[in-house]
């Protein structure tokens, strides 16, 4: 559960770093010096860019003879822009420089998260409450510059103090003041923190881990050194389980409905096989042996013996016995291996 609580602290210090109003190279100087701009980044001052800049240039720099870049002082131009100078030196002579910086738009999130005091527990139907209100926020936040509004708070989480049972505190949401959504001063503002659960969850199975001995009577029978005999677990020693019966599958099909969509079902596969391209192949396979079984003759013999013809005709009568279950052999042992074949493809 501590995990879930560590989630909206996630979510605001996400959201906060947007609220962040830095100065940053402006367009014309991005322009100019785009790797170097994008290395600076996004600075608290003019001077802290100007610095970041010039460690950039000296970086990127693949002149060699321009050396000893360093920061110059800025300008400010307004509120909002600033120019500032730096140097290189080039075959002895100093070089002068300027970049142009702009402070970005504050951008403020919607809601943010925020400390309540410390506060006493109240202890109310053997759970603990912190005596805390909402009520108590009466002055509005100002926080990265943005402004949020006290009559706006909701109660997030709330804890114990860590390591007091006696002190707790509640996190709170306020939302911007959409009206005026910037400030100058921070003021009101907390980080929103984790503490302790206001209501530990004790597991009663714990076998006395706190030190105490455990109920002797709550580890099964206590002799056998099979069923817990030594009274450390709530496990009685036996398992119980009630047979839930065979299921009849069958069943499915008793209904008049289910049986006419199965015997569609059938159908349709069997449709399916005959028009695919090794249904189409197994049917005129079998055409062919059938023709090659209509077509042919069984041959004979007849041998002159002592004036008497004896005919030698006998295994005709035998093949023509057994050829339908030859035929059907084959023909599955055949269809067999034209499945392996179609399927290893």
């Amino acid at each position: 559960m501590k995990r879930l609580h560590l989630l909206p602290l996630l979510f605001v210090s996400v959201f906060s770093s947007s609220a962040f109003a830095g100065w940053k190279c402006n367009a014309s100087t991005t322009a100019g010096y785009p790797n170097e701009c994008s290395r600076a980044g996004v600075q608290d001052t003019p001077d802290a860019l100007i610095s970041s800049f010039v460690s950039a240039v000296t970086a990127l720099n693949t002149n060699v003879n321009r050396k000893d870049y360093k920061a110059g002082a800025c300008t400010m131009n307004g509120s909002q822009n600033a120019i500032c100078a730096y140097s290189w030196t080039s075959f002895g002579t100093v070089m002068n420089n300027s970049i142009g910086a702009l402070k970005e738009a504050v951008v403020c999130p919607d809601t943010v998260e925020v400390r309540g005091p410390d506060s006493p527990i109240i202890k109310s139907g053997g759970k603990n409450y912190v005596s805390w209100k909402e009520d108590s926020v009466v002055n509005d936040i100002c926080h990265n510059s943005c402004s949020y509004m006290a009559s706006s708070v909701n109660r997030s989480n709330c804890y114990l103090a860590s390591g007091s049972t006696s002190t707790g505190f509640c996190n709170f949401f306020v939302g911007i003041n959409s009206a005026s959504p910037t400030c100058a001063a921070e003021s009101g503002y907390t980080s929103p923190a984790v503490g302790d659960p206001l209501d530990p969850i004790v597991d009663p199975g714990d076998g006395g881990d706190d030190g105490t001995d455990p109920n002797p009577g709550d580890g099964g029978n206590p002799g056998d050194g099979n069923n817990g005999g030594d009274g450390d677990s709530g496990f009685d020693g036996e398992l119980s389980f009630t047979n839930p019966g065979s299921l009849n599958a069958d069943s499915v099909l008793d209904s008049e409905v289910n049986a006419v969509h199965y015997q569609a079902f059938v159908h349709g596969m069997q449709v399916d096989l005959n028009h695919s391209g090794f249904g189409v192949a197994m049917e005129e396979f079998q055409q062919k042996i059938s023709a090659a079984n209509s077509g042919g003759t069984c041959p004979t013999a007849d041998i002159a013996i002592l004036g008497t013809i004896i005919s030698f005709d006998a295994h005709c009568a035998l093949f023509a016995g057994i050829s339908p279950i030859l035929s059907a052999v084959f023909l599955a042992a055949w269809s067999l291996l034209a499945l392996r074949v179609f399927l290893s493809a």
